[in-house]
């Protein structure tokens, strides 16, 4: 029944999630294209999966590029609310 599309066991494998919502967040993590069904299931064609070959696990939280602005001392382009500026405590 399943030559085409993946069962939803597999796509359980796969993913390594059963709730419909996060199988579709890590099939999107992964760049694989899949169809919602009528009841959000998603649908993946079997030659997506067997082109993008191993997956590797990423968070889509997290940047695979790393973020040199932190580093300038802890500086930061934002003041807290309430908290005076950095010059006005030091002139205390």
């Amino acid at each position: 029944m399943y030559k085409l599309t993946l069962s939803p066991q597999e796509v359980e494998e796969i993913t390594g999630y059963r709730r419909y919502t996060a199988q579709q967040n890590m099939l999107r993590c992964h760049g694989i294209p899949f169809e919602p069904a009528s009841n959000n299931r998603p649908i993946v064609l079997r030659k997506h999966v067997a082109a993008a070959g191993a997956l590797p696990r990423i968070d889509e939280f997290v940047s695979t590029e790393p973020d040199f602005g932190a580093l300038e001392n802890g500086k930061t382009t934002q003041r807290s609310k309430g908290q005076p500026a950095a010059s006005a405590r030091a002139a205390k």
